[in-house]
Parts: structure tokens; sequence; C-alpha cells
């Protein structure tokens, strides 16, 4: 007697769990709202697009799955979508490999079929665009483009004159005399060199002048003399020197240092 009531309390509780469930999932009633500006997408074919759409639940809440086909081929599915019960649910679907540029007729269905009041499914025609950044000659005439803005602004800086840091008036002024000194070295070594070539010139000419060896004069020969005459001529020398007192030789060589003093 003690055991069967217990099952059937079990019974009971098991059946308290389970009829929540069953109620939510029971009397869900919900519309697609697929009317005019309620659908949205974008495509192209860079990078595929989406699918937007919302469900109206108009009573418990559910879940359900969404299949996107165009004719009879499966381009997009999504599933396990949770509908809140007495609310509206926006839905995505996202289809990064639909890319192929022009129309398609699309037909999305959402299912269970049974959850919905009327039609679970409604058809859309979408365009895939061509994206400018997909095309090559897109990326050469960007390139071009950052190559013409980076050789302009070269040139443009390049040709800008830099600003000089302001000067105090004593910093000028040591700079205008610095300049000036620049300049009249400068102007001293250009001298510099003709001088020393004129020098040069003279100190050649005299060296050249001094190693011309000159001729040699001709040695004037003496008459010859006999023993008498040189007898004779040693007697006017002494009597001449015990006149004077110097010989005709040191009286020649006296006149000399006399004349070289006067010089």
């Amino acid at each position: 007697m003690k055991s069967s009531r217990i099952a059937v309390l079990a019974v009971v509780l098991l059946a308290l769990t389970i009829v929540p469930f069953a109620a939510d999932d029971a009397d869900a009633v919900a519309v697609i709202d697929n009317g005019e500006g309620q659908v949205s997408w974008d495509f192209d074919n860079m990078d595929g697009g989406y699918i937007r759409f919302s469900v109206n639940n108009l009573d418990g809440s559910f879940t359900m799955d969404v299949t996107v086909y165009e004719g009879d081929d499966v381009v997009a599915t999504l599933e396990g979508v949770r509908v809140a019960a007495n609310s509206v649910t926006e839905v995505t679907v996202d289809m990064p490999d639909f890319k192929a540029v022009g129309s398609h007729l699309l037909r999305v269905e959402c299912t269970p079929a049974g959850q919905f009041d009327g039609s679970n499914a409604f058809n859309l025609s979408v365009e895939v665009s061509k994206n400018l950044l997909s095309n090559w000659a897109t990326y050469a005439v960007i390139a071009v483009v950052v190559i013409v803005i980076a050789i302009f602004a070269y040139l443009k800086i390049r040709d800008t004159p830099k600003n000089k840091p302001e000067m105090t008036f004593e910093e000028l002024e040591a700079q205008r005399k610095a300049d000036m000194a620049e300049k009249a070295e400068k102007k001293q070594k250009k001298e510099k060199p003709a001088a020393k070539t004129t020098e040069r010139r003279k100190y050649t000419g005299g060296e050249r002048k001094a190693e011309t060896p000159e001729p040699a004069k001709a040695k004037e020969e003496k008459p010859k003399m006999t023993f008498e005459e040189l007898e004779a001529q040693k007697k006017a020398q002494k009597a001449e020197k015990k006149s004077t007192g110097l010989t005709e030789r040191e009286r020649y060589l006296a006149e000399k240092r006399k004349k070289n003093k006067e010089e």
C-alpha cells in the first residue's frame, strides 16, 4: 500500500514537470515579417553577404531551423534558432560563400512548418555586386597614386628652403666676421701661388744663371822674358817696395778692399 502511494506521487511529479514544456510548444503561433522593408540583405563578390528578417511569435517559444535555396540547391543553413514567446525575434543568415556576381532568386524556408500561422517560407531576389577591391586594376591604380604622391612630396621637401634658426645680434656679427675672414683667407691663398711662382722663377733663373758655366776666359799669355829682363823686373819691384812699402800685387789687393768697403 505504501509503495503504491509512492509510485503515484512520482508519476504526479513527473507529469507536473513535463506539462509546462508541452504547453510551451503546443500552442506556438508565429508569423514571418517578410513584407516590404521587413527583409534586408547585402551581397558582393568579395565578402559574400547575409539575409535578415524577423519572426513575430504570438504565443509560446520554440526552436526552428532556416534553409536558403536557389532553385533546388541549398546555398545556406541556420540551425537551432530560439524564438522567444510573445516577442519578435530577428534572424540573420550569414552567407559568406555566396559571391557569384549578378541577380539571384532565393527561397527562405523556416521549419518546423507547424509552428507558423500561414506560410513558413518566402521568396527573395538579391543582387550580388562587384566589389572594387576585388579587381587587381584597382590596386594598380592605388599603387600608382601612392607613388605619384610620394614623388611629389619628395620634390616638395627637397625644393623647400630650410628655415635658418633665429640668431642674436652677437651671433650674427660673429658669423659675419667669420665669413669675412674666410673670404680673406681664400683670396690670400689665390694670390700666394702667383708670388711663389714669381719667386721660384727668379730663384730658378738665378740658379740657372749661377749654374750656367761662364766661358772660361782665355788666359792672357804673358810674353816670354829673358833672364836679364826678369832680373831687371825683380830689381824694379824691390825698389818700388822700398819706396812704397808694398808690392804691386799687395797694392792691387789693398785698392780692391777699399773699393769693396766703399760699396
